[in-house]
C-alpha cells in the first residue's frame, strides 16, 4: 500500500514553522505547535500497519452538492494545506488527563509541552479500534490517551489528507493506435541559437582565442613603447612566437602548437589563412562603433576677455627719498587734514579716511613709508597717521624672548607661508595717533593676541613680536598689489579686548574679529560689526582682481 501525502513537513522545522535549530530544544507556541504534533500524527498513522486503503478512503472529506461531507465515494476530494483546517473537530474535544483533572482544549494540552523533540505519538489496537497516545516532556503523567480527539463520531481520523495510490493499466490496440497516430517521432529542434546565446558564444570564443599574456610594449618604464630603428615594436617578433597561429603554422621555432595558438596580433605580419583575420581585424571593426569614447577630450577652452590697461603708464619711485607731496594750492590744509582740527578723528559720522593706492615691490629689502601725514610716532608733538611697510628676515632675531627667529615666530602662529618661499617677508601696517592713543592695523591670530601694546620698531620688547601680525605682502616683483588703508574712528576697539563669543569663543585670537567681519552677540559674520580694529590694511593682487571680474590673467 504506497500514498501521497500532500501535507507540509512540519516535523523537521522546515516549511511554514520557525524552529530553533541552534540549541538541542525545538519549541512552538500558538497554531504552529498545534500543527506540529497534527502532523506528527498523521505521519505516524499512516505509518501504522493498522491503516489500510479503505481506513484512508473513509476518513476522507469530498465536496458534493457545494457542501463538505465525510467518507469515500462521488465528489471532488477536499484536501487541505494545514491539518489544523482538515481536522478542526481536533481542537474542542473534552478529555481526561488521566489524573483527575481534564481540559477543553486540546491546544491547552500542546502548550504544555516543553520539547517537541521529545514528542511521541504511539499508534496500538487493532484495525477496528485505534488507539493513540501522545508523550512528550511537559505532558502530564508521561503521556495521554487522545484517542478521543483523534477519533470519534463525526470526527474523521487524521489520514484525510493522504491519497491511495492505485495500480492501474491500459490495453492499447496497436492496430488502431497505427492507424491514427504518426509513430514516427523526431525529436524538435529550434532552428537557431537566440540572439542572445550568440552573443555569449561569441565572446566565450572571442576570450577563449585571443593571447591570454598581454604584449609587454614598454619594459624599460620610461612611458613609450619600445621601438625598433624601423619604428615597429622591438618585441613583436617573440610575442609571435609564444601566442600567434600564423607563426605557429609557417615557422618551426615557435613556442606555441598551432591547436593551442591565438589571434594573430597584425595584418602586416600574417600569413595569408590570417591576414583578414587578425587582433587589428576586430580592431578596425570595432573602432566606428566607438568613437565617442576614443575621440581625445576637448580641452576647456577660456573664453574670457584679456584685460587691457586703461592708463597710459604709472609713476615710480626709484629711491627712497622720491615721493609726492599733496597740499592744497587754495587754502593753509586739505580738508580734514588741519593738525590744529583732526575731524578725521570725530565719532560723529564725520571721520575717518581711506587710503588706496596699487604698488608693486621691486625688491626684497626696501623699507618705509608709502603714504604719511604728519608723523604719529614723534618724540615730539606726535600727531596723524602712516602707512609703512617693513620686511622681516626669517633667520633675524626675534625680540620675543620665546622665540629666536622670525621664522620660529611665523611658525609658532601658524603662518608659515611667510618665509615659505623666501627668506624674508614683507608687511604693511596703518599707525595712527588717536587723541593721544597709538593704534595700528595688527590682528589677533590663534597663537598670537591682538594687543593695545603696539609694536614701535625699536626692535626692543614683546611688542615688535606683533609685526608678525600686520598684512603680509606675498613675494612677487612682478605683481601689482592694490593696498586699501582704512581707519574708522566709530569702532569699539578698547571695548573689543575680552570679547567672548556666544560659544565662548576668545575673540582676542580671531583675525577675522579684528577686521570688523564678526558680530560679537552671535558669532556670525557681518559686513560691520562696529568691533574690532579702527586701523585695518586689506590688500588683493591685480591678478586676483581681474580674474574674479571674469578675466583672463
Amino acid at each position: 500500500m504506497a500514498y501521497e501525502s500532500r501535507q507540509e513537513n512540519m516535523g523537521s522545522g522546515t516549511g511554514n514553522l520557525a524552529a530553533d535549530t541552534q540549541t538541542d530544544t525545538l519549541n512552538f507556541t500558538g497554531l504552529e505547535a498545534l500543527e506540529f504534533v497534527l502532523d506528527k500524527i498523521a505521519e505516524e498513522l499512516i505509518k501504522s500497519p493498522l491503516i489500510n486503503t479503505s481506513v484512508v478512503e473513509n476518513n476522507q472529506k469530498f465536496i458534493r452538492n457545494g457542501q463538505l461531507q465525510l467518507g469515500q465515494g462521488s465528489g471532488v476530494l477536499a484536501l487541505f494545506q494545514k491539518d489544523i483546517k482538515a481536522n478542526p473537530e481536533d481542537t474542542g474535544e473534552i478529555f481526561d488527563l488521566g489524573d483527575g483533572t481534564s481540559i477543553t482544549e486540546f491546544q491547552t494540552l500542546i502548550d504544555m509541552i516543553t520539547d517537541f523533540n521529545s514528542v511521541v505519538i504511539d499508534v496500538g489496537g487493532t484495525t477496528e479500534d485505534i488507539k493513540i497516545s501522545l508523550l512528550a516532556a511537559g505532558v502530564p503523567n508521561g503521556g495521554v490517551d487522545i484517542t478521543n480527539i483523534i477519533g470519534g463520531l463525526n470526527n474523521p481520523l487524521n489520514v484525510s489528507q493522504f491519497i491511495s495510490l492505485k495500480q492501474q493499466k491500459s490495453n492499447v490496440d496497436v492496430d488502431k493506435a497505427e492507424e491514427f497516430l504518426d509513430t514516427n517521432i523526431f525529436e524538435l529542434l529550434p532552428s537557431g541559437d537566440t540572439r542572445q546565446s550568440r552573443i555569449v558564444r561569441l565572446f566565450q570564443e572571442l576570450n577563449a582565442l585571443i593571447p591570454t599574456d598581454l604584449p609587454n610594449f614598454d619594459t624599460n618604464n620610461d612611458g613609450v613603447v619600445d621601438r625598433t630603428e624601423d619604428g615597429t615594436w622591438d618585441g613583436a617578433t617573440e610575442y609571435s612566437q609564444d601566442n600567434s597561429i600564423s607563426y605557429a603554422q609557417d615557422n618551426a621555432d615557435g613556442n606555441i602548437d598551432e591547436e593551442e595558438a591565438f589571434i594573430h596580433r597584425l595584418k602586416s605580419t600574417a600569413n595569408d589563412a590570417n591576414s583578414t583575420r587578425t587582433i587589428e581585424d576586430i580592431y578596425n571593426t570595432i573602432l566606428p562603433y566607438l568613437t565617442d569614447i576614443l575621440e581625445d577630450p576637448i580641452t576647456p577652452q577660456d573664453e574670457r576677455p584679456e584685460y587691457v590697461n586703461q592708463s597710459s603708464g604709472y609713476l615710480k619711485f626709484r629711491n627712497l627719498n622720491q615721493g609726492i607731496i599733496v597740499r592744497n594750492t587754495n587754502q593753509d590744509f586739505i580738508k580734514g587734514l588741519n593738525p590744529q582740527n583732526p575731524t578725521y578723528l570725530n565719532q560723529d559720522g564725520t571721520g575717518g579716511f581711506t587710503i588706496t593706492m596699487w604698488v608693486r615691490f621691486l625688491d626684497k629689502v626696501s623699507s618705509g613709508t608709502l603714504f604719511n601725514f604728519g608723523n604719529p610716532t614723534a618724540v615730539n608733538n606726535p600727531f596723524g597717521f602712516k602707512l609703512e611697510t617693513y620686511v622681516l628676515d626669517k633667520d633675524g632675531k626675534n625680540p620675543h624672548t620665546d622665540y629666536e627667529t622670525w621664522g620660529d615666530g611665523a611658525s609658532y602662529i601658524g603662518q608659515n607661508q611667510y618665509f615659505e618661499n623666501s627668506n624674508t617677508a614683507r608687511f604693511v601696517r596703518l599707525v595712527i595717533n588717536d587723541n593721544g592713543t597709538l593704534r595700528d592695523s595688527h590682528l589677533g591670530f590663534p597663537a598670537a593676541t591682538k594687543s593695545s601694546n603696539i609694536p614701535d620698531m625699536d626692535g626692543i620688547g614683546v611688542d615688535e613680536f606683533r609685526l608678525l601680525q600686520t598684512t603680509f605682502i606675498p613675494e612677487d616683483f612682478q605683481e601689482w598689489y592694490f593696498i586699501c588703508a582704512s581707519f574708522n574712528p566709530i569702532v569699539d576697539e578698547d571695548g573689543s579686548f575680552g570679547e567672548i563669543g556666544p560659544n565662548d569663543e576668545v575673540y582676542n585670537n580671531e583675525p577675522n574679529f579684528w577686521l570688523n567681519h564678526i558680530n560679537p552677540d552671535d558669532g556670525n559674520f557681518i559686513f560691520d560689526s562696529g568691533f574690532g580694529n579702527k586701523c585695518k590694511v586689506e590688500i588683493i593682487s591685480k591678478t586676483d582682481l581681474l580674474r574674479s571680474k571674469g578675466f583672463k590673467v
